[in-house]
This record gives C-alpha cells, structure tokens and sequence, in this order.
C-alpha cells in the first residue's frame, strides 16, 4: 500500500512538470507546459526574456528564442528596442552588426544615413573611406548630383570641396571629368567656365581649340563663333595678334583682306586698325607710303597729314625740310616771315644750335655773323645778355 502511494506522488510529479508547474506570468503569456523544449518558457526566460514581453516578441515577428537573443545580442533587449530597427527597414540583427562595424551603432544615425542616400552599411563604410562622414555632407553630394562615392572620390581628386563642386555643377559641368579637362586647360574659376558656357562653347574640348589658338577669353572666341567663324578661321589672325573679330573686320574695310597683308603695317608698327585708319585718312594707302615717311623720321599719322595739306605733300619733299631741323611744315612759314626761303640757309642756323625764327632774329640784332653767333653760342650766351 505504501508502495502505492509513493507510485501516485511520482505519476502526479511527472504530470506536474509537464506543464503543472508553468508560472503563472507565462501561463497567463499563453504557455500550459506541453510546447517543444527549444520554444518553452524555460528556453524563453533562459536567454533572460521575461514573460510580459514575450507576446511582444511575437508582435514583431520574433517566433523563437534564438531569433530573439540575435536581438539581443546587437543591444535591443526589448522588443521596442528591435522593433525601433524595424521601423528603420532593418530586419535583421546581421545588419545591425554591419553598422555597428563601420561605428554607427544607433537607429537615430542609421535613419539620417538611409534618408541621405546610403541605404546599406556597405554604402555608408564606402562614403565614409573617402572621408565623409556625415550624412549632412553626403546629402550635398546627392543633391549636386554625385550618387555614387566613386564619383565623389573622383571630383575630390580636382582639388574641389564640395560646396564648390556643387557650383561647377550647377554651372553645367556633369562630370569629374568634365572638371578634369576645363582645370588642365589652366580655367581653375568658375566663373571662367560659365563665360565659356554662357558663350555658347559648351565643352572643355571646344574652348581647348579656342584657347590653343591664343585666344583666352570667351568674349573674344564668342565674337568669331556668332560670325560662323571657326579656331581654324581665326588661327592666321590670332598668329600675328590680331585676336577680335571685330577688328578683322575693320581691317576688311580698310583694304587689308588677309593677315599677310595686315603683318605688313604691323611690322611698320601700325599694330591695329584703328592706327591704320589714321594713316588713311593722311592719304597713305600702302605700307610703302608709311615706310617711306617713317624713313625720313615721321612715324605719327597727324603729323604726315599736315604735311600732305602742304605744298611738301610727298615724303620725298618734306625731307629737305626735316634735314634742316623742321619738324612741320607749319614752322616753314616763320622762316619765310623773316626772308630765309631755303631749306639750306637754314641748316646753317639749326647746324650752330639756333633752331628758330625767333632766335634768328634776335642774334641778327647783335650780328650778321654767324661765326661770331656761334662762337657766343658755344660760351653760353643768349641773345639778352650781350
């Protein structure tokens, strides 16, 4: 009979573990004692999940001990904590560990890297590599544009930050390597590159031809381009500096067709057609003609053009005149006011030092020598002092 009874205590011990001795936070969590061993309360609270958190769990998603402690694990020891993931669009405690790895250990970063472009933790370690750091700055190199931190890494290489690239790419500039080739062409300001866009030569290898025809400057490579010119029709021009287009054209008017002939007054030191049309209207239409006047020493356009108003009106009349030290012909009438016709006479006062009718005329009244006058001349007298 004692037997009995020690057989009934063990049958009603056995029958009490099997769910009999559940607590009753966890029967009231829905356990009876009868679940799988790896899914009981005892594998639950093992890994330190009390029962009021256990529906929880299950609200989220997290059927099972293990996938709880992988929460766990990474830090979010209660389901708020791993569902604050979720809501992120992070589902799995193998990418919490990623973002932990790359040092962003928080939902509240992770969130700020996602919404500036960096979805993945991969995505994030590559922009961080290249020294972005912060999800405010990757937000600048998406909104200029730059998705990728290849790219980013590239325009960096220019010597550019960011806020100046997000300039160059305002200005229409699409690519690092666009950069590249408008910096190798020495065009290292932006607002150089927007006078070339703004001048309808849109890329770096345009303007390169421009520019390795010596002609630098937009406005100027812009004048040619509206004329339905191109660098080749410019080049013989910009070879002997003639740059603007403008002022072809007014070589043009003046006669000179092509630069060959342009190079000819500008060997003469004529150097543009605004010099040129001086010497026109003195009536020198050839470079023979200026040559032969600057021969004879007169290199000013006004001066040959009083000259050609005179009865001297050729270089070859004019320079008996200039010999004797007359330098226009309207000097030549004082000579005639006091008698002295000949461009010899006069030589002979310019040749002792006296230069002017005035002059003559004062000495005249001490002497008719011009020995003697030369003589006092050379001591440093004046006409007053004797």
């Amino acid at each position: 009979m004692k037997v009995h009874y020690i057989y009934l205590f063990l049958l009603a011990l056995l029958l009490s573990g099997c769910g009999g001795n559940t607590p009753n936070p966890w029967k009231k969590a829905g356990f009876n004692g009868e679940e799988k061993q790896e899914n009981s309360w005892q594998a639950w609270q093992k890994i330190h999940v009390k029962a009021k958190d256990y529906k929880d769990w299950q609200k989220i998603g997290i059927k099972t001990p293990p996938d709880a402690l992988d929460w766990i694990n990474v830090g979010a020891k209660i389901p708020k904590q791993a569902y604050a993931w979720m809501k992120i669009g992070i589902n799995s405690p193998t990418e919490v560990r990623q973002w932990a790895k790359i040092g962003i250990h928080d939902t509240t970063h992770v969130k700020k890297w996602k919404l500036a472009g960096a979805k993945k933790p991969a995505q994030a370690k590559a922009w961080i590599k290249i020294k972005v750091n912060h999800p405010k700055e990757l937000s600048k190199w998406k909104k200029a544009g730059i998705t990728s931190s290849e790219e980013a890494k590239s325009w960096k290489h220019l010597g550019l930050n960011i806020n100046e690239i997000d300039l160059w790419v305002k200005a229409g500039v699409t690519s690092f390597s666009e950069g590249q080739k408008w910096l190798k062409l020495k065009i290292k300001k932006l607002k150089f590159v927007k006078e070339w866009k703004n001048a309808g030569i849109l890329t770096p290898e345009e303007a390169g031809k421009w520019i390795h025809i010596q002609i630098p400057l937009a406005k100027i490579a812009s004048e040619w381009k509206k004329a339905g010119k191109t660098p080749e029709d410019a080049r013989p021009w910009a070879d002997i500096s003639q740059l603007r287009y403008p002022d072809v054209v007014t070589w043009n008017r003046l006669g000179v067709q092509t630069p060959l002939q342009a190079q000819e007054w500008i060997s003469l030191d004529i150097k543009s057609p605004t010099e040129l049309s001086r010497w026109k209207d003195a009536k020198v239409e050839q470079p023979s003609q200026a040559k032969a006047w600057m021969n004879i020493g007169i290199h000013n356009a006004s001066t040959v053009n009083e000259w050609k108003h005179s009865p001297y009106n050729t270089s070859k009349k004019a320079k008996p005149w200039l010999k004797a030290g007359i330098k226009t012909p309207n000097e030549i009438q004082g000579w005639r006011n006091i008698g002295i016709q000949s461009t010899k006479v006069i030589s002979s006062w310019t040749s002792i030092g006296v230069y002017t009718p005035e002059e003559v005329s004062a000495w005249l009244k001490f002497s008719t020598s011009k020995a003697k006058i030369a003589q006092w001349i050379k001591e440093g007298y004046i006409p007053q002092e004797n």
